[in-house]
């Protein structure tokens, strides 16, 4: 990939095969919205390259090996990084993306956001060369968990936050700073680099494996170095991390054009969302159809538990 002049922001979605689907509906999204034409990347594994470049050759964004990602960071043993779990190779791989040197900030979009309103930089940048920072404390999904399950999410929330917290240093509150999309400064990530992982002796995949979470390393980052002034904000997408928060909100009159006076968009997370892969289901068809029928009790069920909550 051609290394142009550093600009100031860049869109970038880390993603796979399985989806395509989803990352062509994002495309679609940011060609819709995307009023100030902020360069697009999407890298993906190398056998997938062909498949995505097909895929995606009606907008754009520059499809690219991920790869060259890790070839910036002499640090890091690529033959360990694909022997661990996709999902932490994909936080290597969003992390470590601004070595490319491309952007002084990077939005990370998954492959289940989209766009629901127009934008351009000011949504994103405070003022010259510094963005804003996602800072809260995740009472969206806990208080929904607490009241409609998972109920362990709570504990993992804080599993997955107080070690790094810990790990730099830090007492007091256990910040959010999440969810997708997250805006990185490269200045954070090099602050890490620097004062944390250099010293002792680690690369960014020792860091998610003492504790994978890499909104978290960076946020903890942003607070402890303070490469740049923290100017705050609320999570830019409305996000679904449990398809009864989506239940809820629908039942309550909540659409996209509601969403869209306070969100950028929405992430309608694929962990539930299972019928927007790409490609033939692994599972059986008895497996589907018990799991189909196991959705529509479950929904069925909750809005019973509404409807008796509200009127009895």
């Amino acid at each position: 990939m051609t290394n142009q002049s550093v600009r100031n922001l860049v869109l970038y979605s880390c993603t796979f095969r399985k989806d395509l689907k989803r990352t062509v509906k994002l495309a679609q999204s940011i060609q819709k919205h995307n009023k100030a034409n902020i360069p697009f990347y999407v890298s993906v594994p190398e056998e997938d390259v062909s498949l995505f470049k097909e895929y995606l050759s009606a907008f754009d964004v520059t499809v690219f090996n991920e790869q060259e990602i890790f070839e910036k960071n002499p640090k890091l043993d690529i033959t360990k990084l694909y022997q661990v779990r996709g999902g932490l190779r994909q936080q290597v791989i969003k992390s470590e993306f601004w070595r490319l040197g491309l952007s002084e900030n990077y939005l990370v979009l998954d492959a289940d956001c989209i766009f629901i309103r127009d934008f351009d930089e000011r949504d994103f940048i405070v003022k010259d060369d510094i963005p804003y920072s996602i800072v809260h404390e995740g009472r969206d999904v806990l208080q929904a968990t607490d009241r409609f399950g998972p109920k362990q999410i709570r504990q993992h929330f804080l599993n997955d936050r107080v070690p790094i917290r810990q790990a730099l240093g830090r007492e007091g509150v256990t910040y959010d700073f999440g969810y997708a999309p997250f805006l990185w400064s490269s200045k954070v990530w090099q602050s890490l680099d620097s004062n944390y992982l250099t010293p002792n002796g680690m690369s960014f995949l020792d860091a998610v494996e003492l504790c994978a979470s890499e909104f978290t390393w960076y946020g903890e980052s942003l607070i402890n170095f303070r490469a740049i002034p923290i100017y705050p904000r609320e999570q830019l997408f409305k996000h679904y991390h449990y398809e009864h928060q989506l239940w809820a909100d629908r039942l309550l009159g909540y659409t996209e054009a509601i969403l869209a006076k306070d969100c950028l968009g929405v992430v309608y997370q694929s962990n539930w969302e299972s019928w927007g892969d790409y490609g033939p289901s692994k599972k059986s068809v008895a497996s589907r159809v018990l799991r189909s029928t196991k959705r529509l009790l479950k929904k069925l069920y909750f809005k019973l538990r509404i409807f008796f909550r509200v009127f009895f």
